[in-house]
């Protein structure tokens, strides 16, 4: 018995039964065609004129679409940057590939084979350039290409979603790397984070559209423009395949949700994808049929002469009539952070059903913005497609399983095992508790408008409210470190790894972080062990700090080696065993370092460094070289005016040359950066390590004056 998705409703409408039938087309084949995929990061299809948007103006992608076949109903697995780049990238729904959230998994390249893993058996050259920290070469996508740029900026307490550059920069990278390979067969993924959140459309673009998302989509297409240009003066252009889509959509406040990755609504994984075929064939057409991401690797296989791997649930969708499918989505966002319910869902061509506590039918045709829920009227509909969801199972991987490893670390840090945090009976539905996401973003804008203490208090009571709201803590940890109240901030982080060990990796290593500026080193180690397994890069790089803050060079040495292998980290993690190289005398091996690391991050647009004048400062003054030192302490402190260790050590060479008049006035600047009771404190303590008795005892009193003034108003 064939269920009614599979019959396929809509196509039981005349008129669309004749769009179906005319969807039977043959392409050529052609080996070694160079295959390009665009991925525009958080990009809503009906925000895109050729979706019929009228708020926007996209020429490029205009002009790219009349090239291309459009697929009107296309889905994404998954509304999470990770999880969906790796659907589309093996073929395999998230359970399949076991990545399910951006944070806390990592993709094995080795036991799952990938579009350029394929391609590179015949002979391809692979390569990638991405724009955001979550989709770093670290968490194991970038070992499926020979090439893979992740050259992104670190920056200390920064969150994983801030952490990005321009897409002008990575396509810059992406056309290099594509000149130089254009004589032979290749596949690129070029990656563009616009126009995620925030919202920081260029100038040009800014103050144009009545959304800033909007002007951020309008950036994205003078980029996209750009490369394509590129591709033409090249002679690549017409004769690749130029795949154009978006991981997944955005809220925009739809339905409760500003930004993305807790619904499965249609403004969640409804993608645009175009197909841009050599030399421009079936230009202009469109696809009615409902696809899915996971559609690409049969796809590129089909349009290259590869043979898929079997057993994998998409088709290639340039061939054939396609069939009236359900495509299925998933965010385990909701249950691995907040903990509130998993949402699943099957997209069709008339009906969306989404599997919640609450579960929900809308019919897309009718009712686009899914407005009225007909779970009730349509009953038939709604059982048929519950019944085929069954068939993706209910499995929810790692969110709700610690490994044994780290199971046995978070006992010995003192938490209660691997149970904790999950909860007993049913889980809430997200829609009941959304409201709760807009309680944390007004929290967190009050702290970024410097409202500190009322963003502590609003968040104190959320997490009272809901105990279980595990990015809840966690904001109000990163709030707290940056207000200076280190002490509160490893209590909300420890509050958060016990509510979701799931999440602990993740967690202490910002837990670690904290740690340092307490000068709680053995136990900052032991949330660094904590870290390793999902991201040794930043766990190598806090041993490290640990280490030299211990004087233990040798065990920074080996850490700042270990960080420095990785990809991703090599630029920071060789600032720091550049400092390593100063503290053990090797002047020379310190200076050469520094120099190679200003080259390329120059070459890497990833100038200003964080830490690269302090170290060159730090490697100065060790050499007797006080005043060029003081420079190097300067450019520093104009360009990372918070880091309170600059200011210590540029307080040691004021002693040196007996500039002692000037060590009050330089913590007051240091203050000034930072006005929070950790500065005061911090300045009490540099003045009484240089023997400044008085100064020292001045900033005592400030701290104390202050941590007892922030606590009454964050209703301590």
């Amino acid at each position: 018995m064939k269920t009614l998705t599979q019959l396929g409703i809509l196509c039981l409408v005349a008129a669309t039964l004749a769009e179906c039938g005319k969807e039977s087309k043959s392409v050529e084949t052609l080996t070694g065609t160079p295959v390009i995929i665009i991925s525009v990061d958080t990009l809503r299809a009906d925000h895109l004129p050729i979706y019929g948007y009228t708020q926007v103006q996209t020429p490029n992608i205009d002009a790219l679409r009349k090239d291309s076949i459009l697929y009107s109903n296309a889905y994404a697995q998954a509304p999470l940057t990770l999880t969906s780049h790796l659907s589309l990238l093996t073929g395999e729904m998230p359970a399949g590939h076991g990545v399910r959230n951006n944070l806390g998994y990592v993709f094995d390249a080795a036991k799952h084979i990938t579009i350029p893993q394929l391609l590179k058996r015949k002979r391809y050259a692979t390569g990638a350039a991405i724009s955001a920290y979550v989709l770093r070469s670290s968490t194991g996508i970038g070992a499926a290409f020979d090439f893979y740029d992740d050259a992104i900026s670190m920056h200390a307490g920064a969150s994983a979603g801030s952490l990005q550059r321009p897409g002008t920069v990575t396509a810059e990278v992406a056309t290099k790397w594509i000149d130089s390979n254009s004589s032979t067969p290749f596949f690129f993924l070029l990656h563009l984070f616009e126009p995620h959140s925030p919202y920081e459309a260029p100038p040009g673009t800014a103050g144009r559209f009545a959304l800033p998302y909007d002007g951020e989509i309008a950036a994205a297409d003078g980029i996209v423009g750009n490369f394509i240009e590129n591709l033409k003066r090249g002679g690549l252009y017409d004769r690749a395949v130029v795949i154009f889509l978006s991981d997944h959509g955005e809220g925009l406040d739809q339905h409760g949700e500003p930004e993305h990755g807790i619904f499965v609504y249609r403004e969640d994984i409804h993608v645009p994808l175009l197909i841009k075929l050599p030399k421009s064939s079936r230009a202009g057409e469109t696809v009615s049929a409902p696809v899915g991401l996971f559609d690409l690797l049969p796809t590129i296989c089909d349009l290259t002469g590869i043979q898929p791997p079997a057993n994998l649930p998409g088709i290639s969708i340039v061939r054939s009539q396609l069939p009236n499918r359900s495509i299925y989505s998933e965010s385990m966002y909701g249950r691995i952070h907040l903990g509130w319910s998993e949402l699943r869902s099957l997209a069709g061509s008339r009906y969306h059903y989404i599997q919640a506590p609450r579960p929900e039918l809308y019919d897309m045709v009718a009712d686009h913005g899914e407005t009225r829920n007909l779970i009730a009227e349509e009953r038939r509909a709604a059982s048929a497609l519950k019944k085929e969801l069954e068939r993706y199972g209910t499995e929810v991987g790692t969110a709700g399983k610690i490994d044994p490893e780290e199971a046995a670390k978070l006992a010995a840090l003192g938490y209660l095992g691997s149970s904790a945090g999950q909860g007993h009976g049913p889980l809430p539905d997200p829609k009941d508790r959304i409201g709760e996401l807009h309680k944390m973003q007004a929290a967190m804008n009050l702290a970024n408008s410097g409202k500190t203490a009322q963003a502590v208090s609003m968040l104190k009571q959320l997490v009272a409210e809901s105990p279980r709201f595990a990015d809840g803590w966690n904001q109000l940890a990163l709030i707290l470190d940056n207000a200076g109240q280190h002490d509160d901030a490893a209590a909300a982080y420890r509050k958060a790894i016990e509510v979701m060990p799931t999440l602990a990796s993740e967690f202490g290593l910002s837990m670690g972080a904290v740690l340092v500026k307490l000068r709680r080193y053995d136990e900052a180690l032991r949330y660094a062990d904590l870290g390793a397994k999902s991201n040794p890069g930043a766990a190598a790089m806090l041993r490290t700090r640990i280490a030299l803050a211990q004087q233990r060079v040798s065990e920074a040495e080996k850490a700042a080696r270990e960080a420095a292998a990785i990809p991703f980290y090599s630029i920071p993690a060789s600032v720091l065993l550049a400092q390593v190289h100063a503290h053990q005398g090797r002047f020379d091996e310190s200076a050469a370092l520094l120099d190679r690391v200003t080259r390329e991050a120059r070459d890497r647009n990833l100038l200003p460094l964080e830490g690269l004048d302090y170290a060159r400062g730090d490697l100065l003054a060790r050499m007797g070289k006080n005043e060029e030192a003081e420079r190097a302490f300067e450019q520093e402190i104009g360009s990372f005016p918070r880091n309170k260790q600059t200011y210590a050590t540029l307080a040691v060479i004021y002693l040196l040359e007996g500039r002692q008049s000037d060590l009050q006035p330089l913590m007051q600047r240091m203050f000034r950066s930072q006005p929070t009771a950790a500065s005061a404190e911090f300045a009490a303590y540099t003045l009484g390590e240089l023997g400044d008795v008085s100064g020292a005892q001045f900033w005592r009193r400030r701290a104390e004056e202050m941590r007892k003034s922030f606590g009454a108003a964050a209703g301590k």
